[in-house]
């Protein structure tokens, strides 16, 4: 026996941990309506294999004709479309071919994304745990609430929440509350030969006022001075280097001049 510190599990573990094909399909099932983990599917898998194998035990006593499996099989049904998993007038057989997204639709983390409080469902699970969203006056924090069906039209933000102000940035971009539109005005069945059609008046060409064309004048550039023509200059003569042989023999001679 459970106790209420330590609470027993919700939910039953599969068999075989490792089956590629389940595993996909349960990732599908998360990436779709925004779940945490695995743990989370595997309690939509329980709370509808509960449902079917009571179906399947009062599917058998029916024949039987008795009182009580009557009253057990209309007592499931009314809690199946009570909770919007099964739509009214349904049976037992209905209950056999439900699938685990018909009770992971009826989460009050799918509930809100559908609706347009949030743009994505994994935004519609923070809104959910920060305490942004209620139902009524009372504030709900647990994104796997089951919401029956006459609780989804009274799904609100709290009244503290900022998201109430319809400028806040973390609100959804697309309309939340989407008004119809009207019908499409019915054709009268009454011939069009019963009101004379009106004359259609002339049709008076418009034309356009042409207006004179103005000659921009362009102003003439100014002429620029002519600058005066110099004169080549000549080149200086360059004078030649004498060898340094005439310059020793000039030396010579002079010391000889000098004795």
């Amino acid at each position: 026996m459970g106790s209420q510190k330590f609470p027993g599990k919700k939910y039953d573990v599969p068999l075989h941990p490792w089956k590629e094909e389940r595993i996909k399909t349960e990732r599908e099932l998360i990436k779709k309506y925004g779940l945490k983990n695995h743990k989370e599917v595997w309690k939509a898998k329980t709370y509808l294999r509960k449902q079917r194998t009571q179906a399947r035990a009062l599917l058998a006593k029916v024949g039987a004709s008795t009182p009580q499996a009557k009253k057990e099989s209309e007592q499931l049904l009314v809690h199946l479309t009570k909770m919007g998993i099964l739509p009214m007038g349904s049976s037992l057989d209905d209950v056999l071919a439900l699938e685990t997204e018909a009770i992971l639709s009826r989460r009050l983390q799918t509930l809100i994304y559908l609706k347009g409080f949030s743009s994505t469902p994994y935004q519609a699970r923070q809104l959910i745990n920060h305490g942004h969203v209620g139902i009524a006056d009372r504030k709900i924090t647990v994104p796997g609430y089951m919401v029956p069906k006459d609780e989804e039209g009274r799904i609100t933000y709290t009244i503290r929440s900022p998201l109430n102000e319809i400028s806040h940035p973390a609100r959804p971009k697309r309309d939340m509350y989407r008004t119809e539109t009207a019908p499409a005005a019915v054709k009268s069945e009454v011939p069009s030969e019963t009101v004379p059609p009106k004359p259609a008046e002339p049709v008076v060409p418009v034309v356009a006022e042409q207006k004179p064309e103005v000659k921009k004048e362009i102003p003439a550039e100014p002429v620029k001075p002519t600058e005066p023509v110099k004169e080549p200059v000549a080149e200086k003569p360059v004078h030649e280097k004498k060898p340094e042989k005439q310059k020793e023999s000039k030396k010579k001679e002079k010391k000889e001049e000098g004795k």
